[in-house]
């Protein structure tokens, strides 16, 4: 024998009856009851039996946005058994503001579910438990409104058994969805902090959203995670919950298919951005709740021609874009008719929302890693053009430097050809004034006119066997001391016949020529006058001749003799010494001394380089 459960539905003119079989785990019952809706929320529960009832005629009805009225459903069950009977009567949709149920002859409020109550069975919609007696008929009326979101009415009733596997079955679904979109989110967002792409930031901030949106509209949020108190607070910002993916979602598009490339299609774009962003902010503030995914839907369209805009442009990334977009407004639009009431396509697919929006993010996840890819095949093509460029850089640049050089060769080759050409006529000059002075010597029978003739001849000779090294070497910017020294001291021993007094020179130091002249004066000076003053009547002796370098800047320079000296502190004239000093103190910068006993002479210079 089949055992069945009658319930009546009972209205005010008619009689209404559904036949229950109770091996079905679940019936709809809306269809079967009756509907009353109190426009001006002026109706009590004591004054509802006065009122007019009318059939629902559907298992799921919509009144859209905060409707302005209260839905009142009446409902009649009988138990035709003998035994009691346990029944669940679930309201499917977490979303609704308020739901009570009240007891039909004695108006006592019996249970009360909703945004602002939660469920008392802790299930994701508001459930609440039903027990008829044998043989009992008991009627019920529930009372339902929104003031935030969508009133939808749909009523089933379960047995017990049933309803909690179902609710088993429906959570554990749920869980692996906010489970799946929570890994991809993660991982989108680890690669936004590693690749610091703002595509990635948009792709994580749209997706959350969505993720954020769904954990409410499936009442997640208030059977984890807040207060019934807390969810009813955070839903009246409804309006910016749609919006906000929306926009993210636009900026993801912008991004990904590179629209400043196209100047007009961006512009259109951006300003309808600004204006879903003015008409959300206008929406929440008067209450324009039927408005608000209206919006959020045109935005979608938007973004839809867009994308078939830059398709039909060659853009490599749309196509991709063409397919998620599709997956993603489908669900949005059934969404939009269930919530306004004009179709609902989740009673026979409960889950297409959730399966729709999976398979979008691992779309645009995919879509992400093309970007990614297409961004490193642009990363390396533009470092071989960026390592080609710099290799034709320096390629040009050696050309130029090599001619440059080539012409600075050539330059300072001309510049030491006149150098030495110039050094050259000037020994010629210096040496045809010392045959002059040589002529002139020859002539003068006055001993004492030869004596300073000669002198002048020595120094005239010095600056000539200057340029005279300065010719025959490479280098015309400095000369040997060494053998410049020598040449000097060749030169006054065999001017004044004095090769019984030997010159020694110690010096490995090099001297720019304008430094060489003075030293040159400097030591012929010496030199000459220790010939004639120190080693008279051709006494034997020896001058020493030193130059070195102390540190790195500064000279000494030493010219000391073994013969009779003389006293220092007695005024003296000469020549000779006077030059030395002037050239010492005046035109090297430097410090002079002398110092002279019986045992010789000892002149010192000082100067920095």
């Amino acid at each position: 024998m089949i055992r069945s459960v009658i319930i009546w539905v009972v209205g005010t003119a008619s009689l209404l009856a559904m036949l229950l079989v109770k091996p079905l785990a679940v019936e709809p019952i809306l269809a079967e009851s009756e509907l009353f809706v109190d426009l001006n929320r002026t109706v009590s529960v004591e004054d509802i039996d006065r009122q007019r009832f009318h059939p629902a005629g559907k298992n799921r009805i919509g009144f859209g946005y905060a409707p302005r009225g209260i839905v009142w459903v009446k409902i009649k069950l009988h138990n035709p058994y003998d035994y009691p009977i346990r029944k669940i009567l679930e309201y499917a949709d977490p979303l609704t503001t308020e739901v009570r149920l009240y007891d039909g002859r004695s108006k006592k409020l019996l249970y009360r579910g909703g945004l602002s109550n939660g469920s008392i069975l802790n299930s994701v919609n508001p459930a609440f438990p039903l027990l008829l007696g044998p043989h009992e008929t008991k009627i019920y009326y529930l009372e339902a409104f929104s003031s935030v979101t969508a009133l939808n009415v749909d009523l089933e009733l379960w047995n017990v058994d049933a309803f909690y596997r179902h609710e088993i079955r429906h959570q554990a679904f749920l869980a692996f969805f906010f489970g799946a979109m929570g890994i991809l989110l993660l991982y989108n967002l680890f690669i936004y902090l590693s690749v610091r792409e703002r595509v990635n930031l948009y792709y994580f901030l749209a997706f959350f959203g969505i993720v954020f949106h769904q954990f409410f509209y499936r009442g997640m949020a208030g059977l984890y995670l807040f207060t019934p108190e807390q969810v009813e607070t955070i839903v009246r910002y409804a309006a910016f919950i749609v919006a906000f993916p929306v926009f993210f979602l636009a900026l993801f598009t912008r991004s990904i298919l590179k629209l400043k490339q196209y100047p007009r299609i961006d512009r259109l774009l951006v300003r309808s951005l600004y204006l879903f962003v003015a008409m959300t902010v206008l929406s929440y503030l008067f209450d324009f709740n039927s408005l608000r995914s209206l919006f959020a839907v045109l935005v979608l369209a938007l973004l839809i021609v867009v994308t078939f805009y830059a398709f039909f442009h060659g853009n490599r990334q749309a196509k991709f874009l063409i397919i998620g977009w599709s997956l993603l407004v489908i669900p949005a639009l059934f969404m939009y008719l269930s919530s306004q009431g004009i179709y609902d396509a989740f009673q026979s697919m409960p889950y297409l929302t959730e399966l729709f929006i999976l398979i979008e993010t691992l779309l645009f996840s995919l879509v992400l890693a093309d970007r990614m890819k297409e961004l490193k095949n642009e990363t390396i093509f533009s470092q071989k053009r960026l390592i080609e460029y710099q290799r034709e850089e320096e390629r040009r640049l050696n050309a130029r430097v090599q001619k440059k050089t080539i012409q600075l060769q050539n330059s300072l080759e001309e510049k030491d050809l006149l150098l030495r050409e110039l050094n050259h006529r000037v020994k010629n000059s210096i040496q045809t004034i010392v045959s002059f002075l040589r002529l002139q010597i020859d002539e003068i029978d006055d001993a004492g006119m030869q004596g300073i003739l000669i002198n002048l001849e020595n120094r005239i000779l010095s600056i000539s066997q200057l340029y005279a090294l300065l010719y025959t070497r490479g280098n015309v910017s400095y000369i040997r001391a060494f053998e410049y020294f020598s040449l000097l001291a060749e030169n006054i021993q065999s001017s004044l016949d004095r090769p019984d007094v030997d010159i020694e020179i110690t010096t490995d130091c090099d001297l720019d020529s304008e430094t060489a002249v003075y030293c040159g004066f400097i030591v012929n000076e010496a030199i000459t006058n220790a010939f004639k003053y120190a080693f008279p009547d051709g006494k034997i002796g020896k001058v020493e001749i030193a130059l070195e370098k102390i540190g790195t800047k500064e000279y000494r320079l030493r010219v000391a003799d073994n013969g009779s000296g003389f006293d220092t502190s007695q005024e003296r004239e000469s020549l000779g010494l006077t030059i030395i000093q002037s050239l010492a103190i005046y035109q090297l910068s430097g410090e002079f001394s002398i110092d002279s006993s019986e045992e010789g002479t000892v002149i010192e210079v000082k100067w920095r380089g």
